[in-house]
């Protein structure tokens, strides 16, 4: 996809040979050489300078360009010798673009200036109310496949919890399958999805020896993955985490034990694969207890994460049926002596940084959220944004999601007001957290944060009175 873009009036230098032919033929930035753009920005037609509007908040301080020139030019910035598709520059200011022709000495010049485009607010667009009474637990996420967000989310069914799903086609609600498709639920429902747009979802199955259960749809139908209620005796409470294996495309679940008397250590988490035919369990054990796992994907890994109380918090590596420790025991602030058990949150960006948003009480007794950045490939760790300035509770959210321009995004639950949900997001230029913007005045009980491959974000956020689900969209301001 590519944005128009708008061309002013040109400078030229004509000191040496007037025969020759200088100037910039093509000129654009393009996605696939910078991880802050999620499409294509190409001039339709050189004639001079050129205005380049990018999205809001999009940083452009290390900018790859691509171009052609004439037949024996060359491109040069502030003095350097530019390559297309190679050299960055940062375009914060206008930056001069000197062309020279290399044998006569002929040089033209252009400005290229890059503003940003009118920025894009949180949009409420619809209330979703089902039919039956939701039961309170609630997951959303986005479809690769078709960039919609669906929902997975509990009603009640005569005395017991079931699972339905539906999703938003872009001008209203529909039903994934047949509602009320589970056995009875206990808590701890995930969905998400394979490369090809598969939806699965996890629960703690009540009717199954409150194990976890995976459910897929295909062909019109939902339908058990493996065998029900596969895993450990779980612990809703403690939460659970499914993601999809971008290799096999098969589920990989996360749960935590709760029974002391098991095969493994009350508190210990047990992941569970599917290899095609069966479940079958894989780790059993970490160094410190375990709480909230969570878990994303990235390259051709699921990376998992979980708190551990007291101690920090832990992220894991899932490839090739193999778990490996990343860090152990880490994410921790210096001074910190408790860490959050009750809500964890994970995201990667295009550039293999995981953020994690997490809780300690370092700077006050009960506690902020903070955002981490782990780089995977250089280790390097450090806090974004500083401390999110919401008092932490018991019964608090707070969600992470990283948008195509690799901006973080957090959706959370203000404790000390209206009980009412907050997102904000990273400013690029000034490195610190924006103004935190009110999606709603009432309490809501859970929200989450995603974002699609065209950088459209959307935020669910379930509300504890009204029987309803509310939806929001970032779009274009009027």
């Amino acid at each position: 996809m590519c944005s128009a873009l708008f061309v002013a009036c040109s400078d030229d230098d004509n000191d040496g040979d007037v025969t020759a032919v200088v100037g910039l033929k093509s000129f654009g930035f393009y996605a696939e050489d910078n991880s802050a753009l999620a499409e294509d920005y190409i001039v339709p037609e050189i004639t001079g300078d050129m205005r380049i509007a990018v999205p809001a908040n999009t940083d452009i301080s290390a900018l790859v360009a691509r171009f052609t020139t004439e037949d024996g030019n060359e491109v040069k910035i502030n003095g350097v010798l530019q390559e297309s598709g190679v050299t960055a520059n940062d375009y914060t200011y206008p930056v001069d673009i000197i062309v020279t022709d290399t044998k006569s000495n002929t040089s033209k010049s252009y400005v290229i200036t890059i503003v940003f485009q009118s920025p894009k607010i949180w949009k409420k667009i619809t209330d979703f109310n089902p039919t039956s009474e939701l039961a309170g637990d609630f997951a959303m996420k986005v479809n690769p496949k078709d960039n919609m967000p669906y929902i997975a989310y509990t009603v009640d069914d005569n005395g017991s919890d079931k699972l339905c799903v539906a999703k938003w086609n872009g001008s209203a609600f529909e039903n994934v399958g047949a509602g009320n498709f589970s056995t009875a639920v206990s808590g701890g429902i995930d969905i998400a999805f394979d490369p090809d747009g598969i939806p699965y979802v996890l629960y703690i199955d009540k009717d199954n020896g409150t194990a976890a259960t995976v459910m897929k749809y295909t062909g019109g139908n939902w339908s058990v993955v493996g065998n029900p209620g596969f895993s450990i005796k779980a612990n809703a409470s403690s939460g659970t985490t499914l993601a999809i294996d971008p290799q096999t495309k098969n589920p990989v679940v996360v749960t935590i034990s709760n029974n002391a008397s098991a095969a493994i250590a009350r508190r210990a988490p047990e992941l569970s694969y599917f290899n095609g035919s069966s479940c079958v369990t894989g780790l059993t054990g970490t160094t410190y207890a375990a709480y909230v796992p969570v878990a994303t994907t990235y390259g051709n890994s699921v990376y998992i994460a979980m708190s551990n109380h007291k101690a920090g918090y832990s992220l894991y590596k899932f490839t090739n049926a193999t778990i490996a420790p990343v860090v152990e025991g880490g994410f921790l602030k210096e001074g910190a002596t408790e860490n959050g058990i009750k809500d964890l949150s994970i995201d990667i960006d295009g550039n293999g940084n995981v953020f994690l948003c997490t809780v300690d009480n370092a700077d006050t007794e009960d506690g902020n959220p903070r955002l981490f950045k782990y780089n995977l490939e250089s280790g390097q760790l450090a806090i974004v944004g500083g401390a999110i300035n919401n008092v932490f509770e018991s019964h608090n959210f707070y969600k992470v999601a990283v948008d195509a321009q690799n901006t973080p995004f957090v959706v959370y639950r203000d404790y000390k007001g209206l009980k009412n949900s907050f997102v904000i997001n990273l400013d690029n230029e000034t490195k610190q957290w924006s103004d935190a913007f009110a999606l709603n005045t009432a309490s809501s009980e859970r929200a989450f944060v995603d974002f699609n491959s065209n950088n459209d974000g959307f935020i669910g956020v379930l509300m504890e009175e009204g029987n309803v689900i509310e939806l929001y969209t970032y779009a274009d301001a009027d």
